[in-house]
């Protein structure tokens, strides 16, 4: 028997005062857009462009993308499928305890709840630490000397606190910030690929985009082709958010699921474009690398890319819109984690859970969680102080995080719930579960990818702190489960 939770996100509202009919009336287009809008994959792309250069060059990092891609559609055609079943906005935290039986239900959802909160917040942390480089390589433009590690990472505390003050406003009174962010990160994405594309005076040959090669990783080229999948699988990760507008959206049950799958096709297409018009605008990635190393190693290489292809001015105008499109990003990235933290804390996953729950009533926001999800994005960004690599243990975090989330519920569609899984109005039909067994196998194997180091030899100073975290967080929780169970 299955068990039937109410959907975090309505109980979160009805919670805070908030009307049904205030919030039943999103069109299927607000679906995809809250979708498009969590993925952003101009400034997830931007962030990642240095180390995917590094880490493969060119070749590799078309190549990913493309592979990446098609497994990404086909995880989310699964992930679409259940959420159509159960079309909840608690997501992936809600399926993985509709999947299995009600004995198993609450520690099902403990489990991919945490994860999906860690995928969450190590992504708010991205962003910000985003944010900061992208505002460093905006000085680097000027010709004025990098900013310390220290800055950045007091840049992206900074950006973040404000990210908080924004989300400690009532929901109603986002949403046309929401609305707004969508349009101008459509408008950002054309305007930088048709500029990228028309205005480059050098190109490089479809031969050298798709085949050249470069390693800076000091590991042999076969283990660079596994890591330099780290960067797309960060840049597709969230697609699943439009499942937090489920009980909000007209026809959920088809227009949630669409907003999923249409997600992961729009960004494949849009991300392709973009990295297209990137690489073309690159004659030699090996000296382009070199040539923006050593004293401008902070440089963020998409904005040397526009700085290659645009005059200064346009340079600056282009990299201006990366800032901005990041803002919105963190904005609404720190939103979903601060909800998805509600609902976690609303059903005790958290210790202190009674605090976290807190409702402000003057602004009728979850005030306890923005401020609890805030702490850890500022902890985390310290870690840069201590790590060279540390961005990309980040990454790590953040992607893992999501993939495992994404794992256990369609792990449970093609084994516990196989042969009783109901039929949605957006099924696959007889392909569903060879459907779902391909995506949990990529999702297995990619997450055991993302623990991998990014540079040889392997010191304190650069190893992959990815695993050391997860572990510590999920010892943590073990802990607490344990202890909680008891009581």
């Amino acid at each position: 028997m299955m068990q039937t939770v109410e959907d975090p996100d309505v109980r979160l509202l009805r919670e805070m005062g908030y009307k049904q009919e205030l919030y039943r009336g999103f069109s299927p287009f607000m679906s995809f857009a809250f979708c498009f809008t969590a993925v952003n994959v101009l400034t997830s792309i931007s962030i990642g462009f240095t180390y995917s250069l590094n880490t493969g060059g060119s070749g590799v990092t078309i190549w990913a993308w493309v592979i990446g891609a098609i497994f990404t559609i086909l995880i989310g055609l699964s992930l679409a499928e259940i959420c159509s079943v159960y079309p909840s906005a608690g997501s992936v935290y809600h399926w993985a305890g509709q999947l299995v039986s009600a004995k198993h239900a609450p520690l099902a959802s403990f489990i991919c709840g945490w994860f999906n909160f860690i995928g969450n917040f190590a992504g708010d942390v991205a962003f910000a630490s985003g944010f900061a480089t992208i505002i460093n390589a905006a000085i680097l433009l000027e010709g004025k000397d990098s900013l310390s590690t220290g800055a950045q990472v007091g840049i992206g505390i900074g950006i973040s606190f404000v990210w908080a003050v924004q989300n400690a406003l009532r929901i109603d009174q986002q949403g046309w910030v929401n609305n707004f962010a969508v349009i101008f990160q459509l408008g950002s994405a054309i305007s930088i690929i048709v500029v990228l594309l028309t205005m480059a005076p050098e190109r490089a040959t479809a031969r050298n985009v798709f085949t050249s090669t470069y390693n800076d990783t000091g590991f042999p080229f076969p283990y660079v082709c596994l890591i330099g999948i780290l960067s797309t699988l960060f840049s597709f990760s969230g697609y699943e958010a439009g499942a937090h507008l489920a009980e909000e959206t007209r026809g959920a049950s088809r227009a949630a699921p669409k907003g999923i799958v249409g997600t992961c096709i729009c960004c494949a297409i849009t991300g392709f474009a973009y990295l297209l018009a990137l690489l073309f605008a690159i004659p030699n990635v090996s000296s382009f690398v070199e040539n923006n190393s050593g004293d401008n190693s902070t440089q963020n290489l998409a904005v040397a890319a526009f700085q290659l292809a645009v005059p200064h001015q346009g340079a600056h105008a282009l990299t201006i819109l990366l800032i901005l499109n990041l803002y919105f990003a963190g904005m609404s990235s720190l939103t979903v984690t601060s909800r998805i933290g509600f609902a976690m804390a609303r059903d005790g996953v958290f210790p202190l859970s009674t605090y976290l729950r807190w409702i402000y009533k003057p602004t009728k926001t979850p005030l306890g969680n923005v401020i609890f999800v805030f702490i850890i994005d500022c902890l985390l960004l310290l870690l840069q102080l201590a790590s060279t690599t540390a961005f990309s243990a980040i990454l790590s975090i953040a992607t893992l995080g999501y993939q495992i989330s994404y794992f256990i519920p369609i792990l449970f569609r093609c084994t516990t719930a196989r042969h009783n899984f109901p039929r949605g109005e957006f099924n696959l039909g007889r392909f569903g579960v060879p459907i779902a067994i391909i995506s949990a196998a990529w999702l297995f194997i990619t997450s055991i990818i993302m623990f991998f180091p990014a540079e040889y030899p392997v010191t304190k100073d650069n190893m992959n702190y990815a695993v050391i975290i997860i572990g510590g967080i999920a010892l943590l929780a073990g802990v607490y489960w344990i202890v909680s169970a008891r009581h």
